[in-house]
């Protein structure tokens, strides 16, 4: 599904609203899908099945959803899946195409 992503997070430490407000949001095809127990949130280039996700969130779990916005929250790990893991959250906003 298409949708606009914001990043609330910053190595695990929340954003100011100010700093979330200018932040700006990344847009793609949002896929959840479990591996081996984990469940993942994906933000992909739109339109194309293969390169590497612009974003991943693991142990996605949706917090709260309204009309057409979400929040998720789970762990990035942005050296990889073995790398550390912070603490981050999503929200989502889906557009109509």
């Amino acid at each position: 599904m298409y949708g606009r992503v914001k990043q609330l997070r910053q190595r695990g430490k929340r954003m100011s609203d100010r700093e979330i407000a200018s932040a700006s949001f990344l847009e793609g095809d949002l896929v959840v899908h479990g591996i081996g127990g984990v469940i993942m949130a994906e933000l992909k280039q739109p339109n194309t099945q293969v390169g590497e996700p612009l974003l991943v969130l693991y142990e996605a779990r949706l917090i709260t959803m309204h009309s057409s916005s979400m929040l998720l929250k789970g762990d990035e790990r942005p050296q990889g899946k073995d790398g550390p893991a912070y603490v981050q959250e999503w929200s989502v906003r889906f557009d109509q195409r």
